[in-house]
């Protein structure tokens, strides 16, 4: 029991009241009505009933049988499939199919060239956990899972339980929480909970006392309903909303997304759209991707241990009349945006090597980089042929023109570029590894067929470059721009600088706000919905107020706080 003390000084106690339900005299009144009829005149009604219930019974039953054999077989399993659909174990099922296909995608990697699912998935030898090779992984669609069809069926199938339980749930518990529900009776109280007594009170006095906590209160004719945490009631509902809206947003990157890779060499331009394809034939072409990106430079930082710690490109883009459009230097989370186009840093290679040949035993001087890099990548197999050539003509002319303070006759003093090749996944190369190799031959290809002489050199990273001869013996090791020659099969050999590539994914996903947006609303929504909704309904009863609430949510709370506002409503002296 709990006391209330009253302006008075006087106390007296809430106690709840016992409603006793009224009989219902309406199945008694024919009864009573024919009994106070004559017999012969009973007799006689009931003959006239028999014959008119015998002459109606076949119409009467006709259109019962055929309403029975006629059904509305659509409604009947519309509600059947929208009761399996909003089923909470059936949603949860599906979330938890939808959360170990995005697992799997994330262990097996996705969407990558044939020659690597054939070296890491084999079918001979060691088979992933025993059973998976690379033929089961695309048969299953494995290698990109989030475009599989079973992938996307599963989002409709939860997007359609989500529709099916706000439709038959939580629209229908919204618009019962938003009606002014007025307690007419003791017995309706009853419903509600145990009702507790005000003695000499007035329901006004109550009223000002919810609303002073915030209630939304109302008063019709000396009953009263009042609430608070309507929102709570319409959270559920704007979670659905949003769960919808991610899944929405995921289904239409995966039908709407232009996307490519490309790797493109320090100083070397492309076009955005020669690099994009479209996921499907619903997909938009992007205006931004009919520009040109050029890559000025591509850098590494290294860590102490020698690893990478972050790779940085600077690019411009341009229309295709030279307009520079934007220009920005990239890194690893932090891509290059351009009207629905984003770039992002994602890998790197090591595209050419720049070399200059010098007379071995000779200090070369370090050639600027404008002029290092104004030589085209040429032909390996022709380099050595073309300065011979011409370092003869050279020769010949100062014989012919002699010139003061010249240097004696030798090889020119001119770059040029060796392409390097990845030996990634190759004999000994693990997969992940980055190594590079290129070949500087020292004669033409025997017409004997045999391998031509010449020197091997590997890179690993930016910085330094290791030499090999002929015999596959170590020749040493130059730094990039040291101008430092190494003389290797009596050549000299100055590493100017080593030409890297920058990898970038390229992707217009229109999706992407849409589940950004979803995300953002199920964070809202869902602190939302824990917002307790609770109820008062009060009925005065002569000189006392019945009064009963309850709640959702907090239901500890709840009472404290309407006990409070109990005890606080003032006594009425009578």
């Amino acid at each position: 029991m709990l006391t209330i003390s009253r302006a008075g000084g006087s106390s007296k106690q809430r106690q709840p009241i016992s409603v006793t339900p009224a009989p219902d005299v309406s199945s008694s009144t024919p009864a009573k009505q024919a009994s106070s009829q004559p017999p012969q005149q009973q007799q006689q009604q009931q003959q006239q009933v028999s014959l008119q219930t015998s002459t109606e019974a076949p119409a009467d039953a006709g259109a019962a049988a055929a309403a029975v054999a006629q059904p509305d077989l659509f409604k009947v399993v519309s509600r059947k499939v929208l009761k399996e659909l909003a089923s909470l174990p059936r949603a949860i099922g599906i979330m938890a199919v939808i959360t170990g296909l995005s697992a799997l995608g994330t262990i097996i990697p996705q969407n990558k060239g044939l020659e690597y699912y054939l070296s890491n998935y084999p079918t001979e030898g060691d088979k992933v956990l025993g059973f998976l090779d690379y033929q089961l992984l695309l048969l299953l669609q494995l290698d990109h899972i989030y475009s599989a069809w079973y992938f996307y069926a599963a989002i409709g199938l939860l997007g359609a339980s989500l529709m099916a339980c706000t439709y038959t749930t939580q629209l229908p518990t919204a618009k019962v929480a938003q009606r002014w529900r007025f307690a007419s009776t003791p017995l309706a109280l009853r419903k509600q909970g145990t009702p507790q007594v005000l003695p000499s009170a007035r329901l006004s006095d109550v009223a000002s006392q919810l609303a002073a906590k915030s209630y939304q209160v109302f008063l019709q004719d000396g009953q009263l309903y009042a609430f608070k945490g309507l929102a709570g009631r319409l959270g559920p509902i704007g979670v659905h909303i949003a769960l919808l809206m991610c899944l929405a947003g995921t289904a239409w990157s995966g039908f709407g997304t232009w996307k490519g890779t490309a790797m493109c060499p320090e100083g070397q331009e492309f076009v955005v759209g020669q690099a994009l394809r479209p996921a499907s034939s619903l997909a938009s072409y992007p205006a931004g991707a009919d520009t040109v990106l050029q890559v000025n430079k591509f850098t590494i930082d290294t860590r102490p241990d020698g690893s990478v710690a972050q790779f940085y490109s600077d690019l411009t883009l341009r229309d295709f009349y030279g307009k520079e459009l934007l220009t920005k230097r990239i890194s690893v989370n932090d891509p290059f945006r351009y009207n629905g186009v984003t770039m992002y840093q994602t890998d790197w290679s090591l595209a050419a090597l720049t070399l200059r040949l010098v007379e071995p035993g000779t200090t070369a001087a370090v050639q600027s980089g404008s002029e290092a890099g104004s030589t085209a990548v040429q032909n390996t197999g022709q380099v050595l042929q073309q300065l011979q050539s011409e370092a003869q003509q050279q020769q010949q002319q100062q014989q012919q023109q002699p010139a003061a303070g010249s240097s004696k006759a030798g090889l020119p003093q001119r770059s040029f570029n060796l392409p390097l090749a990845s030996l990634e996944g190759g004999p000994g190369v693990p997969m992940g590894t980055k190594l590079y190799a290129t070949f500087l031959p020292l004669e033409l290809p025997p017409e004997d067929g045999r391998p031509p002489r010449g020197i091997s050199i590997l890179a690993r990273d930016l910085d330094t470059v290791t030499f090999y001869d002929s015999k596959g013996q170590f020749a040493g090791v130059r730094r990039a721009g040291s101008g430092k020659p190494i003389e290797v099969e009596g050549l000299g050999i100055v590493l100017e600088d080593i030409v890297g590539s920058t990898g970038l994914e390229i992707k217009n996903d229109p999706g992407v706000p849409l589940v950004y947006a979803g995300f953002g609303a199920l964070m809202i929504t869902t602190l939302i919905s824990y917002v307790s909704h609770s109820q008062v309904w009060a009925l005065q009863q002569g000189s006392d107020v019945v009064v009963v609430g309850k709640s959702n949510r907090a239901k500890v709370l709840f009472a404290k706080e309407l006990d409070s506002a109990l005890d606080a409503v003032p006594e009425v002296q009578q």
